[in-house]
């Protein structure tokens, strides 16, 4: 006896139709189930699921015409294959047996090659038109999914090629005020106008030094946009010694602002990070606290442990920050990121600093007055 999984029911109020039948279908490997009646039929249909259908038209309370239209009504059972065993040979009753959405009919009495052949070939086109819907959806989803990898793809193209106009218009602000002040103080000194040479040199000075510190600001960023974690130097680094320097080396802007550093450092531990590019995060989130905070007021810096991740707490008494304003939503090169409509430079490369060593950075206002910057970063 051949062996198949495809599951048949046959519906017919006659019990040795039935028998004969599934005796036959039986012997081909089918899994037989019957109903005597359209009532049984339609409850099992309902329970479960068959791979073709072999129904009688003239039964007892509910033809087989009614029977094959409330199943085609299902949406979940409407593609069952439905062949009528039927006595009636009329073109009318043949017609509207295709019309209740019947795929074939056999007369009665039926011949057994014939049964056998009409089952085996619905069954084989129910099966491929199965696989035809699964290799649709499949082909579906992956249209889908890769119409979103396309559209990600395109946003990321937007967003660079915005990030690009933004930063060819900073690019045009950061290089082109400097150089005004390089180039005016030249002309002063061609024309001979030196009697204040100092000031001139101090106007040269500044200049050059806003040029080398948006350009490394600029390459910094492009570095670890780039490359990411790849970028990084990893080596065991003492974080008090970090803050340390940092604070050593904004000693000159604390001094002309009188500003009051409160530090509370609860540890003195050293972990994995590139020591340059933390120190910038670091210098850039301390300096930034400084800059706006009023004259002769406190900038608290807190580092502590906390859930295995290293925390630096920098907190000011100063404006705060912008209502809805959030470094992680900051994007490179973008005017508005800043109070003074400067670049913004400066917080962005401190996340992107902070990213790249897995860890996290947040902002926020303080509820009294002035604004806090929180680094975390993970102690493996």
């Amino acid at each position: 006896m051949e062996k198949n999984e495809h599951k048949i029911l046959v519906v017919d109020d006659n019990a040795k139709n039935i028998q004969v039948v599934a005796n036959l279908l039986s012997e081909k490997g089918y899994d037989i189930e019957y109903a005597l009646n359209g009532k049984d039929a339609l409850q099992l249909v309902a329970s479960e699921d068959f791979d073709l259908i072999l129904l009688d038209i003239m039964m007892p309370e509910m033809d087989g015409f009614e029977v094959c239209k409330r199943i085609k009504e299902d949406a979940v059972k409407d593609e069952i294959p439905i062949i009528f065993l039927t006595a009636k040979t009329d073109t009318e009753s043949i017609q509207k047996a295709f019309n209740q959405g019947g795929m074939d009919y056999i007369n009665k009495p039926f011949n057994s090659n014939e049964l056998l052949a009409r089952v085996k070939t619905h069954i084989e086109l129910k099966v491929n038109k199965d696989k035809l819907k699964k290799v649709n959806k499949w082909l579906e989803e992956k249209v889908k999914e890769r119409t979103a990898e396309l559209k990600i793809a395109n946003d990321k193209l937007l967003g660079l090629n915005n990030a690009k106009l933004q930063f060819l218009r900073i690019i045009s602000h950061e290089i082109r005020t400097p150089l005004n002040g390089i180039v005016g103080s030249l002309d002063l000194i061609k024309e001979g106008l030196t009697k204040e040479p100092f000031i001139l040199i101090d106007m040269l000075d500044q200049s050059a030094k806003r040029l080398e510190d948006f350009s490394y600001k600029a390459l910094d960023i492009s570095q670890l946009t780039i490359y990411g974690k790849k970028a990084l130097k990893l080596v065991s680094t003492n974080i008090t010694q970090v803050i340390s320097k940092v604070i050593t080396d904004l000693e000159g802007k604390v001094k002309s602002k009188e500003i009051n550093i409160s530090q509370i450092i609860n540890l003195d531990i050293e972990i994995n990070v590139d020591p340059d590019y933390l120190y910038k995060s670091v210098f850039n989130v301390i300096h930034n606290a400084i800059q706006y905070s009023p004259d002769k007021s406190t900038v608290f810096i807190d580092v502590s442990h906390q859930d295995n991740s290293l925390i630096i707490n920098v907190k000011d008494e100063g404006v705060g920050f912008n209502k809805g304003f959030n470094i992680n939503e900051m994007e490179p090169f973008e005017s508005k990121n800043h109070i003074d409509n400067n670049p913004g430079l400066s917080l962005f490369l401190s996340n992107q600093v902070i990213k790249a060593h897995g860890g996290t950075i947040e902002n926020g206002n303080n509820e009294d007055k002035g604004a806090f910057v929180k680094i975390s970063i993970p102690i493996n």
